[in-house]
């Protein structure tokens, strides 16, 4: 594992002894399939950040449904139904219709920050002063909103400014601003925050609404952490390419994961490589589950190459979860290639 400096030197655009890698996002079902290639792959490598993973308490509510088969409420009281493949869950039905169902939801299901929301994050910031710790705050905001309201109905309260759409991001803001100030108070280096954005071909709403909607809110997040001493990092699945220069214009850190399929990187790289630090960016849905030994070594060099990784603003990682259906020889082949494309001679 690299040493926190080092990424710090390589978010702040500077060379590092090697790419810093983030490579075990892998789905509990590969690693249940691979155990022993597992343990072997711990034994030999490190992940070169510290992400720890946090969410607020869940608080019981009756939401007047009944659960179906296969659904559940996860710690929001929003309702999930499994994948039919087990792997993964998504949103279901929506249990907030207006503003009494808001109101009603703020004082009876909005999940609880206690003390002990941030407490893993203050833990290993105690135990490993030398690691860079990445606290997270997944999914407070954009997605919050159309897992309690549906999608649909979010996109028609966009479109036509509607006040309870507005309602919820104003209050989800200020839910996220708190979380922010509890994993700086707890002695992180950086808050990990979480929106999809981006449907395979663009991003979900129009790049004027985005601006006018939400960049002013990320850029109060963001600023708040900044004055907090925390750096930034977003998830955002998906083509987000018209949401980089915003990210960029308001201060983002890191934007994570670089979803392969859905952007075109190296147009990405040759525009924006120095301005931000890239994410991840290495295919897990074609070539990592189709692909030859050859193919993902050239990917790993390519990618490289493409974000011009020696100079820094660049971290290795796969592109999302590494799924069970992928061969184990694949995942040995890619993470061998990060080690031996991402070692430089300084």
């Amino acid at each position: 594992m690299l040493p926190k400096d080092a990424l710090k030197a390589c978010l702040a655009g500077e060379p590092t002894p090697i790419v810093p890698a983030w490579r075990f996002w892998t789905d509990r079902q590969f690693r249940e399939k691979y155990p022993e290639d597992m343990k072997r792959m711990n034994e030999k490598w490190d992940d070169d950040f510290v992400l720890v993973e946090i969410a607020p308490k869940k608080r019981d509510m009756d939401i007047g449904l009944q659960l179906l088969p296969h659904e559940r409420l996860d710690n929001w009281n929003c309702l999930f139904g499994e994948s039919p493949d087990g792997v993964g869950w998504h949103p279901t039905r929506p249990i907030v219709n207006n503003l009494d169902d808001w109101a009603r939801y703020l004082d009876e299901g909005m999940p609880i920050i206690d003390a002990d929301f941030a407490a893993h994050v203050r833990q290993t910031a105690n135990d490993r002063p030398d690691n860079y710790v990445v606290g997270t705050v997944w999914r407070t905001y954009f997605e919050r909103i159309f897992m309690l309201m549906g999608f649909e109905p979010l996109m028609m309260e966009i479109a036509t400014d509607g006040e309870l759409f507005h309602t919820m991001r104003k209050d989800l803001l200020e839910f996220t601003i708190r979380c922010i100030g509890e994993v700086a108070d707890a002695g992180a280096d950086a808050v990990y925050l979480a929106d999809d954005w981006g449907t395979q071909n663009r991003l979900m709403i129009s790049p004027a609404h985005f601006a006018r909607y939400f960049k002013g809110d990320y850029a109060t997040m963001i600023d708040t952490a900044h004055g907090r001493g925390l750096d930034v990092w977003m998830h955002s699945c998906g083509h987000i390419t018209e949401a980089i220069p915003h990210w960029i214009d308001i201060s983002l850190d890191v934007i994570s994961n670089l979803q392969t399929l859905a952007l075109d990187l190296p147009a990405i790289a040759r525009q924006y490589r120095g301005q931000i630090t890239f994410f991840g960016g290495l295919d897990v849905q074609e070539n990592l589950v189709r692909g030859t030994r050859e193919s993902i070594r050239q990917e790993v060099q390519t990618m490289f190459q493409n974000f011009h990784a020696w100079e820094g603003k660049y971290m290795a990682s796969p592109c999302n979860t590494i799924m069970p259906e992928t061969p184990v020889e694949n995942v040995w082949t890619l993470f061998e290639a990060i080690d031996e494309f991402g070692r430089y001679d300084l």
